[in-house]
């Protein structure tokens, strides 16, 4: 559907922690911010962790979703293998898209990517995870808009449906 907001996860082959170091985040987040550029999306909030990632963005044109996805998915994982030495390892699963039909369900899923790293364990505070759009947010002084959109529009009956 044109003009509209698609909530986006994507999970590597067996739940892998693939994204081990640093260095596989630092090229997973430069391939991304790269290709959101070159197809001009319009991106609202994305985190990745080492076994899969959220993305919450509107793309130029529907068609262009699965075209984007795929190039991600098969660039990283190009450039995931090549870092490690590896030829051939089958890096991402699948990823699964929805449209968002509501004011609530964008700012849930929101505000669950951004506390995506919070519920799986690896920070207290989301601002902590370094591979996030929340310190965009923050650095822009955007906090307390932040925290708004939070108790607006909490994402606890969001968290049955993470399997990660």
């Amino acid at each position: 559907m044109d003009n509209a907001w698609y909530f986006v996860t994507a999970s590597t082959v067996n739940k892998e922690h693939i994204l081990a170091t640093d260095e596989h985040f630092n090229l997973w987040v430069t391939t991304f911010k790269e290709l959101v550029k070159e197809y001009k999306i319009y991106l609202i909030a994305w985190v990745v962790l080492p076994n899969h990632y959220h993305l919450l963005f509107m793309p130029k044109a529907a068609g262009d979703l699965g075209k984007f996805m795929q190039r991600l998915n098969g660039v990283t994982s190009y450039k995931l293998n090549s870092h490690d030495g590896i030829q051939g390892r089958a890096v991402w699963y699948s990823y699964w898209d929805r449209c968002m039909r509501s004011e609530h369900d964008f700012w849930t899923r929101y505000n669950y990517i951004h506390y995506n790293p919070v519920k799986h364990g690896y920070v207290s505070n989301p601002e902590d995870w370094e591979f996030s759009s929340y310190r965009f947010y923050v650095r822009n002084d955007k906090r307390e808009w932040l925290d708004e959109k939070l108790k607006d529009f909490p994402f606890s009956d969001l968290l049955d449906d993470d399997k990660f």
